[in-house]
């Protein structure tokens, strides 16, 4: 008896991409890591921005936070449109719509070269797009135009509003209240970085009882 085995032939058939397949692989892994790098760089570039004008307003604030602890501490405060050594007190009305371009006071601490702290008196002014502190030490040289803000930032005029300055008797304890208001804009570094505007307003009234 005989067996005959039909055996059938497999073949093995292996897949693959096509030359079309392949390319159009490739072309979408560059469009992706294109896009991928463009926005790594945006990303990048924005926050190099950021820094630069994070750091010119940490320079601001530094220097108006200044101004705002001597007024803080300050006395005997005068509303004006000129920067000079003047004595006596004055307000500027905001309710009466009118407001002074520069603060003349008596500092917290004595000034240098200072004979009578009770007679020295400061000024805070903008001029030219910079905000100044002059200083009148009593019975010595005036120091004029210290620069408070940073060069890379102009600030825009000044103005202060003043109320409750005046004293009319020895029994008169109403605290003074000093708004300041300002704007201005920085100054980039580079082209790339787009100037930044700010506001600022503020009211202070002086911790020390007023008479």
């Amino acid at each position: 008896m005989s067996i005959f085995c039909n055996k059938k032939k497999e073949w093995n058939v292996r897949k693959g991409f096509t030359l079309v397949e392949l390319l159009v692989s490739v072309a979408v892994f560059v469009l992706v890591v294109t896009l991928s790098t463009g926005a790594l760089f945006s990303a990048q570039t924005l926050n190099v921005r950021l820094q630069q004008t994070q750091i010119v307003l940490d320079s601001v604030n530094l220097g108006i936070e200044t101004m705002l602890r001597d007024i803080r501490y300050g006395s005997n405060f005068y509303c004006t449109n000129v920067a000079q050594n003047i004595s006596g007190r004055q307000s500027c009305s905001y309710a009466a719509g009118i407001g002074g371009t520069v603060l003349i006071f008596t500092p917290p601490v004595a000034l240098v070269g200072s004979t009578n702290s009770t007679l020295d008196r400061v000024a805070y002014f903008v001029s030219n797009g910079i905000f100044y502190k002059n200083e009148y030490p009593s019975g010595g040289n005036a120091r004029v135009n210290i620069q408070i803000t940073p060069i890379d930032v102009t600030v825009n005029p000044v103005t202060f509003w003043v109320s409750g300055s005046e004293s009319t008797s020895s029994s008169d304890y109403n605290q003074p209240a000093i708004t300041i208001s300002f704007s201005g804009v920085t100054i980039p570094a580079k082209n790339t970085t787009i100037p930044v505007s700010f506001n600022v307003q503020t009211t202070i009234s002086p911790r020390a009882v007023d008479n």
